[in-house]
């Protein structure tokens, strides 16, 4: 059974993936479209897609069932993390 705590962070981890992932798709059309206008949302979207891999790297450490792979798809996540992050900061001193 999950405690209140818990699933209040389930609930806002949820909540926050699918709000990255609508403004992820919103900057994509739009750098998209036209790229010279929006250049600054490529590295927001570099940087968004960071936070989301840092919230799967959190899901997958704190997982309580111990799943077989799950410390490795946790480090795999916050290096994915640590690269995205690394990219939006390239794009950001670019611009």
């Amino acid at each position: 059974m999950t405690s209140r705590r818990r699933q209040g962070f389930l609930l806002i981890r949820d909540v926050l993936h699918i709000i990255l992932a609508i403004a992820i798709i919103v900057m994509v059309v739009f750098a998209f479209l036209a790229p010279t206008k929006y250049a600054i949302f490529f590295p927001l979207i570099f940087l968004l897609f960071s936070i989301n891999c840092l919230l799967d790297s959190i899901k997958y450490f704190k997982n309580e069932e111990h799943h077989k792979y799950g410390f490795l798809r946790a480090t795999v996540m916050f290096a994915l993390f640590l690269f995205m992050l690394l990219m939006s900061t390239i794009g950001f001193l670019n611009l």
